[in-house]
């Protein structure tokens, strides 16, 4: 196109990009059996630590779905970055257990920060958050659009702007109506894709859903479900959606 370059550039708002994750005292120093992926690891107890704030790529083991790409990286780069038999600092969640009975904790390095803002850093997995366990989303969020603007690990591919298929997925894409003023707070997206504002979303994140304009440019994350007369995604975290906008740039980006 003339040489022209498309960057994507991510709008923060300046309470993200200002956000610092901060740094923890231990709760517990737990032995490691073996590292199952990215965000999971047995102790030599038994127990099972599934790791807070972050969704590495599946193996998907327990079913016939393939392996998805780079599930094999971030679980190479975490047997690597924990040494087999070592240890691991912790500091577990509000809520301590998953609905499979894993214990939930953020894993810190040796001084005390939060591990998963270097695998959200270099592209290992993306953002994921539960209440009440999600208090450091902010930082976690900004550190996770830094990797997609530099475009490394799985933001290494391009997204699709609408979804062909149910599942959890992730978005590129623009609004085509925006919030009509009366009922639930709702978008209309590219592909017949509705974003609808769940129960849970907090009232600053409504807002912002409210403010998008036909034509802005979103990044969009959660469950899709095919709907009568399209697609259905529920947002009820704000680190479900963002706005993005491309520039274009002659050599100067």
């Amino acid at each position: 196109m003339n040489g022209w370059k498309y960057v994507i550039a991510l709008v923060l708002w300046p309470w993200v990009a200002a956000a610092e994750c901060p740094r923890l005292q231990e709760e517990e120093k737990a032995k490691l059996r073996h590292v199952v992926d990215g965000d999971t690891v047995v102790l030599l107890y038994g127990g099972i630590i599934r790791f807070i704030g972050i969704d590495t790529p599946e193996f998907n083991k327990n079913n016939e779905l393939p392996v998805e790409a780079g599930a094999e990286t971030a679980r190479q780069w975490l047997v690597n970055k924990i040494v087999k038999q070592g240890h691991l600092k912790l500091v577990f969640g509000v809520k301590r257990r998953d609905d499979y009975g894993r214990w939930l904790a953020h894993p810190l390095t040796s001084e005390g920060e939060l591990l998963v803002t270097q695998m959200l850093a270099q592209g290992l997995g993306q953002l994921m958050l539960l209440p009440p366990n999600d208090e450091y989303w902010p930082c976690l969020l900004a550190v996770e659009q830094r990797a997609r603007r530099a475009r490394v690990g799985i933001w290494s591919a391009a997204l699709v702007a609408a979804p062909s298929v149910s599942g959890w997925q992730m978005f590129s894409t623009s609004v085509v109506r925006g919030y009509t003023g009366t009922g639930r707070p709702e978008l209309l997206l590219v592909g017949s894709l509705r974003v609808t504002a769940g129960k849970q979303l907090p009232s600053a994140a409504r807002n912002r859903l409210m403010a998008f304009k036909p034509g802005d440019r979103l990044f969009v994350r959660g469950w899709v479900r095919s709907a009568e007369k399209g697609w259905q995604l529920w947002l009820n975290h704000s680190w479900q959606f963002y706005q993005e906008k491309f520039i274009d740039c002659a050599g100067q980006c």
